[in-house]
């Protein structure tokens, strides 16, 4: 009985450091709603024209003023500055008119997670495989 709690204690504890170090490491990017100006996000890795796995087909573009426009989705979406090495951050789709696999509008908490030309994006639970064009 003492080795069964021992064990459970020991658990416990390294669960607890291994969450508190990912939230020291991770900060949340609150709003990306922010009315952004012409180049805020000019030196986000974002920035530029990537192929997305969902829907299949779609191109997303990153642009340099934060906002990003999709096409097969038809979506247009506002990211903060920092999405890309914040962690996790919260993207504000404003419009979406496209097929099944496609955010709809409203606020989603996303992580990136990007190397050179390639990388992901989850947005709630959903991942998107992002190829630099």
């Amino acid at each position: 009985m003492k080795r069964r709690n021992s064990i459970q204690r020991g658990m416990f504890l390294a669960i607890a450091i291994v969450s508190a170090a990912g939230c020291v490491s991770r900060p949340l990017v609150e709003d990306s709603s922010a009315p952004f100006g012409k180049d805020t996000c000019l030196e986000s890795p974002l920035v530029g024209s990537w192929k997305a796995d969902i829907p299949e087909g779609e191109t997303i573009t990153f642009k340099q003023d934060c906002t990003a426009v999709s096409v097969r989705c038809q979506m247009r979406f506002q990211f903060p500055p920092n999405a890309a090495s914040a962690g996790l951050a919260n993207i504000k789709v404003l419009e979406s008119d496209g097929p099944k696999g496609c955010l709809g509008t409203g606020t989603y908490r996303c992580s990136f997670n990007l190397m050179m030309n390639s990388g992901t994006m989850i947005c709630d639970g959903k991942k998107i495989q992002l190829n630099r064009l």
